[in-house]
């Protein structure tokens, strides 16, 4: 997860007396205000549980006295880093302590009556909406089941699928995936009528996933139309002969036909992330599109160059606090040679750029581990470690050097170099 408290301001009271609120955001979209004494109570709760704390940012210390602007400034920016570091603990980013307290401020925030019942809209890739009636304080699972069931999703296939923030009625673009600890209510709540929750399926091994779904007739026609919606917006594009198949099945309504031609195309399974401008395979800027699929980025370039980068080679990826419309990607490009990727493109773009990386990851790790998806489970969507000095030595002497900033937020990847041999370099 990935927080920051860009900024703070002062709130009065009705009798007159003032306090500061920190506005927090959580991967690049307001979660919350909250005040120092909620953050203060939040600490002395994670100091006093099991957590290992040695790598997680000192708490700013209370003052006697009323803070002036600048005291305010160095306060900000130390909670900032204090959040920070916690969505960066593997353990404290994924514990009910923390998410409690996340789902309470998001609701505290938006003033929310928790007994107020409300109805929420959330499309399909079609387009089509359904209503379903929630409490506003349910949080992303909750929600989650009841859409599914309205659809009538069998509950076993439900771990499939996920709540989407899109943005753009006409041309809908993915802004991100919403969290377990998100109440997709109070994540609308604020933002203009371009923005709505979308139900897609949430997973990239289409290999293994897809043929689960086309067995059941009602998540088929899930997958069929994200199918139609991926040829609509270009994601895949068929040759002539594949499309006309195409056309011809969609017509005679052969939909488990239909996607099982659709998936022959090599770009199925991806998902457009973002565009930008990147500096790989040579070191001029040029521009991308980025792709987020089955194990791997996509690049595809203006002139159709598509570039495949798989996770496997990413040792590891790093944001910028003074830079954040970048992300730099340590990519093994041959056998005993490391080197940064960089992609400029917008702050929301790299923030998803991220998320879709780890999601990746963990969905990689999981099923080498022998397990499923749950549909209730909290996974951890941080995977991101602090780096120890040992670690930022190393990365700040690497050839060519990645940009100049300091490191907001690095992420190791445990599954670095697997099944790589010679032989692929």
């Amino acid at each position: 997860m990935y927080f920051s408290i860009p900024h703070c301001r002062d709130v009065t009271e009705e009798d007159g007396s003032v306090y500061t609120v920190y506005e927090m955001h959580l991967n690049g979209a307001v979660h919350c205000a909250v005040r120092y004494s909620q953050l203060h109570k939040l600490n002395e709760q994670i100091q006093k549980s099991r957590f290992d704390t040695t790598e997680v940012y000192d708490f700013p210390p209370k003052k006697l006295f009323s803070l002036g602007p600048t005291e305010k400034e160095d306060r900000r920016i130390g909670l900032e880093l204090y959040v920070m570091s916690l969505g960066q603990h593997g353990e404290i980013s994924r514990s009910n302590l923390f998410m409690d307290f996340l789902i309470q401020a998001q609701k505290e925030f938006n003033k929310l009556n928790e007994e107020e019942g409300v109805g929420l809209q959330v499309s399909t890739v079609d387009g089509k909406t359904i209503e379903v009636e929630i409490n506003g304080a349910d949080y992303s699972p909750e929600v989650l089941k009841q859409v599914a069931g309205a659809l009538g999703i069998e509950e076993k296939y439900q771990p499939l699928f996920g709540l989407f923030l899109m943005q753009g009625r006409e041309s809908p673009r993915i802004i991100r995936r919403l969290q377990d600890m998100e109440c997709p209510f109070l994540t609308l709540k604020p933002l203009d009528e371009t923005y709505f929750v979308e139900l897609r399926r949430c997973y990239w091994n289409v290999m293994k996933f897809d043929p689960v779904l086309m067995g059941n007739s009602v998540t088929l026609r899930l997958l069929y139309l994200e199918c139609i919606r991926a040829m609509e917006d270009r994601w895949i594009q068929p040759d002539s002969g594949t499309l006309k198949k195409l056309k011809q099945l969609k017509t005679a309504g052969l939909r488990e036909q239909f996607v099982r031609v659709a998936r022959t195309d090599p770009m199925y399974g991806f998902v457009e992330l973002g565009s930008g401008t990147i500096d790989y395979p040579e070191d001029n800027s040029q521009h991308v599109t980025v792709y987020g699929g089955p194990e791997s980025l996509k690049l595809v370039y203006i002139n159709g160059t598509v570039t495949s980068l798989p996770v496997t080679r990413i040792r590891c990826w790093k944001l910028f606090p003074e830079k954040n419309d970048v992300i730099a990607l340590e990519y093994l490009v041959m056998k005993d040679e490391l080197r940064w990727v960089n992609i400029s493109t917008t702050s929301q773009t790299v923030i998803l750029v991220s998320m879709t990386l780890q999601a990746i990851l963990d969905e990689m790790v999981m099923l080498r581990s022998g397990q499923e998806p749950e549909l209730t489970k909290v996974r951890s969507n941080s995977g991101y470690l602090p780096i120890s000095n040992k670690d930022r030595k190393r990365m700040e002497d690497a050839k060519p050097k990645a940009p100049a900033f300091s490191v907001l937020q690095n992420t190791d990847n445990e599954l670095f170099m697997e099944g790589i041999t010679d032989d692929d370099l």
